[in-house]
């Protein structure tokens, strides 16, 4: 690893930095979209239907939403690179319980997979803040973000051929093993990581919501949070009911449809970075991000006219167009939260924007799931469901036009 001097780190050092970071958000990403991904096989063996899946992604993220809010907490007190490690761990024990076939031990895992979720996010934008050039945050910012849709690339291509060949048993079990292979070089290098780690930072109750007070005392960082909340709520709806919508509203076979799940996410890893690179070019963030919003409502509407004779080439379109925007906020957002917040409270102010991220994803899959039961169509509640990000891009709006409310 090469040595830290004054804050700044040689080339080879950040892409190692960034590889590791990127891999760590892959990875909890993954481990989340497990269940969704095998929803159809994986429910009725817990003896569901596939929509209460919706409500399991709800239960990973009020762990999480309980997590962030004291993250950056942790990540200051023990180290970023520590926390990191910790997020790995509680990834692959998640689905080890999920591989289980036991109900409550399944619960746990969702637990367990909230925490780690929690975990990234503050510790990733801490060495990000630290060690990126300033100049190049939107683009380094966005690269570790395609990690979010590079785990559901994973998960989407990986799980369902191991379930088709071992079952799906085998395939979320085994999985765990991938945490190994990031936790072994973040363990050599964790003391250069976290030699700026302050073990005197109080930890626990007491600083169990020091990010959400930092949050409400920013009128930019509470947009930027609302805008996380709307957008994060139609995301994770997205990746929780993609495969379902195909499988059960259009035919499709398990391994088409998550063909089609890898395409949406593909559109994600673009969108990520082609919106950070926009925005470097034009330095108009909180624009661009107004923009995703509305794009995001479209494809959403569009959704609601597909039928099964839609030719494959024709839904690949509309799941790639839409991830591109409903998957590539991320990485320009965390950059846009990083600036409002500063030097020295870039985890604090990540951690709590994200407990109000997190509370969105929360109820947004299962008031989709609740909507579909009255509805009976995946693709008419995702039409219903484009409110959330209009409601984002008002709020990003009404903050554009008050620069002076940045600090």
């Amino acid at each position: 690893m090469p040595r830290v001097l004054s804050g700044d780190m040689t080339a080879s050092g950040l892409v190692l930095l960034l590889s590791l970071v990127t891999s760590v958000q892959a990875l909890a990403t993954f481990s989340v979209l497990a269940l969704p991904t095998l929803a159809t096989l994986v429910a009725p063996a817990l003896g569901f239907g596939p929509e209460t899946i919706g409500y399991q992604i709800s239960l990973v993220y009020a762990a999480a939403a309980m997590l962030s809010s004291m993250a950056g907490v942790y990540v200051r007190r023990y180290g970023a690179a520590a926390m990191s490690i910790l997020a790995l761990a509680l990834a692959g024990l998640g689905l080890i319980g999920i591989a289980s076939g036991v109900l409550i031990l399944a619960a746990f895992a969702s637990i367990s997979f909230g925490c780690a979720y929690g975990f990234t996010n503050p510790a990733a934008s801490h060495l990000l803040f630290r060690f990126a050039p300033r100049n190049r945050q939107n683009i380094v910012f966005a690269l570790k973000q395609t990690g979010v849709p590079l785990g559901g690339i994973l998960a989407s291509l990986m799980l369902p051929r191991l379930a088709e060949a071992f079952g799906w048993q085998m395939a979320i079990g085994s999985s765990a093993i991938l945490m190994l292979l990031v936790m072994v070089p973040l363990l050599v290098i964790r003391s250069t990581l976290d030699d700026d780690r302050s073990p005197a930072v109080a930890a626990g109750v007491a600083g169990m919501l020091t990010g959400v007070r930092r949050v409400l005392g920013s009128p930019r960082l509470r947009a930027l949070a609302i805008m996380g909340w709307a957008y994060a709520s139609g995301q994770f709806c997205l990746f929780t009911f993609l495969i379902t919508m195909l499988v059960h509203d259009l035919g499709w076979g398990l391994v088409a449809a998550g063909g089609a799940a890898t395409v949406m996410q593909i559109g994600g890893v673009i969108g990520r970075i082609a919106w950070s690179v926009l925005a470097d070019l034009i330095g108009r963030g909180i624009a661009i991000l107004i923009a995703i919003g509305l794009g995001s409502a479209a494809f959403a509407l569009v959704l609601t006219a597909a039928t099964p004779d839609w030719p494959p080439w024709l839904m690949g379109l509309i799941v790639f167009g839409f991830g591109f925007c409903l998957v590539g906020w991320n990485g320009l957002w965390l950059a846009e939260v990083a600036r409002a917040a500063g030097p020295g409270e870039v985890s604090l102010a990540t951690g709590g924007v994200l407990a109000f991220t997190f509370v969105g994803i929360v109820l947004g899959p299962a008031a989709f799931a609740t909507v579909y039961r009255w509805v009976g169509s995946y693709a008419v509640t995702y039409g219903i469901f484009s409110t959330y990000t209009l409601i984002g891009a008002g709020v990003l709006l009404v903050s554009l036009r008050r620069p002076h409310a940045a600090a």
